[in-house]
């Protein structure tokens, strides 16, 4: 069994490789779609300051897509790194949907890419267009795969443990597709991330208008931003509460917590599933001797599902099916989110900053509706509002994921178990480097969308 400190700093290289990995996603997802939306108005109307605001964007849509594509390598890096037993015991389910993502969607935006970028001369406005909305479909489908990932993580279906193999391994695949708890992450992740794009963009845009007020190409931004930051901030409160309520101790332990009521009335279910896992480790060790009898088959079929229930007995007692009452009362409370309190904080902040940031919202469209100069208090709090979305998203994961703890994969696979055998030294070093790395891909984020940002030539002339 790992130390307590290795599955600690384990899960802290993570976090951390992860966060700032999915810095990079809303704005790539969000931009994407406001770049097609641009470059249609300018193929529609043919007004060239639609063409100059589309190819700015596109150039920060560049920059963030770059980076997304290398802060996802050195997390790649990671996972394969620490993430040994997780591979070998939910691998065949959990990289499906990940290898579709690879071979598919992303592929298809990295290979759009290079057209586009350098395509603008080179080839119609219509074909650009239809490369534009390619990628833009690409991104998000891309998006959906790996939150179909994600969500089975939240909620595992479609999978089942094969004694023979000693893996959980795919079932059922339409089961997989229409994972409740993966549609519902989906949707509310893109619409969170349209919501951090239109901040983006008003809060550039309003931070040229305090410069110039006649800035036409700023002016339009921030109008487009605004409109299409009430409608998706809408469309992400609506579908914020319309999370499914899930038949899973994990996400009704977390939703308990985020609620501000643990839920200890939970505690003599899991202690159930605790004790149904025991009996399948023990039938499981019968199976793995040889001993294939019907009516073992069927007893194991019968308490299967809890398995990983028994797992949480490991760091108390080593023989699992030899556990006390006093152990498995223990193992049922690990099994409650350890800092409720944490939780429901963060989640209050996600809430917070969406309340504020659709006051702002309003109060930008209403403000650049017609031609007048807007008021200086009115752009200075679009340009506060930018980082608040990037706030919320990064609660709202973090509230996600920590909820299910100790879990890597609810009810299947406690962390401490799918994490790899390594020393404390190799971990410490390994993030160090990860840390370096990811500190050298932020401060090139940093320095090239800040020069992108600052020398842009104002286009106050239409075509």
């Amino acid at each position: 069994m790992l130390v307590d400190t290795v599955v600690e700093l384990s899960r802290w290289q993570f976090a951390i490789t992860a966060i700032l990995h999915f810095l990079f996603i809303p704005l790539t997802l969000g931009l994407a779609l406001l770049l097609a939306v641009m470059e249609s108005a300018y193929v529609w109307r043919g007004r060239a300051l639609y063409k100059a605001m589309a190819q700015f964007w596109g150039r920060v849509f560049a920059i963030n897509f770059v980076l997304a594509v290398s802060t996802r390598l050195v997390l790649i890096f990671q996972f394969g790194l620490n993430g040994s037993y997780f591979a070998h015991y939910v691998g065949d389910v959990f990289a499906l949907p990940l290898a579709i993502e690879a071979l598919g969607s992303f592929f298809l935006a990295a290979a759009l890419f290079g057209p586009y970028w350098f395509g603008w001369d080179a080839m119609g406005k219509k074909q650009h267009l239809c490369l534009t909305w390619l990628i833009a479909l690409a991104v998000n489908v891309s998006a959906f795969w790996v939150l179909m990932a994600n969500g089975w993580m939240q909620n595992p279906v479609g999978a089942a443990f094969n004694y023979q193999s000693y893996r959980i391994e795919l079932s059922d695949f339409a089961q997989l597709l229409h994972n409740p708890a993966a549609l519902a992450k989906y949707l509310h992740t893109v619409a969170a991330s349209y919501v951090v794009a239109c901040a983006t963009v008003l809060g550039i845009g309003a931070y040229w208008l305090r410069l110039r007020q006649d800035d036409a190409l700023a002016r339009l931004s921030y109008k487009l931003a605004a409109g299409a930051g009430v409608l998706a901030l809408g469309v992400t409160i609506g579908l914020g509460d319309s999370t499914p309520t899930l038949d899973n101790p994990v996400q009704q332990a977390k939703r308990a917590a985020i609620s501000g009521q643990p839920d200890s009335g939970l505690l003599p279910g899991i202690e159930a599933r605790i004790r149904n896992g025991m009996q399948a480790y023990a039938l499981l060790e019968q199976l793995r001797d040889g001993d294939t009898k019907p009516q073992l088959l069927a007893d194991f079929e019968r308490f299967k599902q809890d398995l990983g229930y028994a797992m949480l007995l490991q760091p108390l007692h080593k023989q699992i099916d030899e556990a006390s009452d006093k152990h498995i009362k223990l193992a049922a409370q690990s099994a409650l989110p350890a800092h409720p309190g944490l939780l429901r904080g963060l989640y209050l902040l996600m809430i917070g900053c969406g309340i504020v940031v659709a006051f702002g919202f309003v109060l930008a469209a209403w403000g650049g509706m017609g031609d007048k100069a807007m008021p200086d208090w009115l752009l200075s709090i679009s340009i506060y509002l930018a980082p608040l979305p990037w706030l919320a998203s990064v609660a709202g994961w973090f509230v996600a994921e920590a909820g299910k703890q100790p879990w890597a994969v609810a009810g299947l696979l406690p962390t401490f178990w799918a994490v790899s055998s390594q020393s404390v030294t190799q971990l410490l070093v390994s993030s160090v480097g990860f840390s370096l790395a990811y500190l050298i891909l932020l401060g090139l984020a940093v320095f090239l969308l800040r020069q992108t940002v600052m020398s842009r030539r104002i286009v106050n002339k239409e075509a």
